[in-house]
């Protein structure tokens, strides 16, 4: 997705999305390598991806507090728009989530043909079944 950009060829708003998505694919390669386990050690590819998935909700929501707070004055003003803050943080996310949740629907073989062998049918969101390994 990391695309170089001739600022002759583009309009700023051209250049703003690009930067975006090369700060997203960082991010996402950060995350990518978190989810490789440590040498010798046994690789449990679910629960690594759950780790860093946690990890990145945390550090999301800190980053987008702390954005948030240094539009304020004060904890009494911060606190006023709570509501307005959450509501705006939470619709973002919802739609990005729905628009990468839905491509990867329709490019579900396309995106993951090259994952290792795993026990995919354990995993499923099935809560009929126990998971335990």
């Amino acid at each position: 997705m990391s695309q170089k950009i001739d600022s002759t060829d583009v309009t700023e708003e051209e250049a703003q999305n690009a930067v975006f998505f090369e700060r997203a694919d960082e991010f996402i390669k950060q995350a990518n390598e978190f989810c490789r386990p440590p040498k010798g050690k046994p690789a449990d590819p679910v629960e690594l991806r759950g780790q860093v998935s946690a990890a990145m909700l945390f550090a999301t929501a800190r980053f987008n507090t702390w954005v948030a707070a240094n539009t304020f004055q004060n904890g009494d003003e911060m606190r006023d728009a709570r509501e307005q803050v959450m509501s705006y943080v939470l619709q973002q996310f919802q739609m990005m989530m729905e628009d990468n949740y839905d491509e990867y629907c329709e490019q579900f073989e396309n995106y993951l043909r090259f994952r290792k062998n795993e026990d995919f049918h354990t995993h499923k969101h099935d809560a009929e079944h126990d998971h335990k390994h």
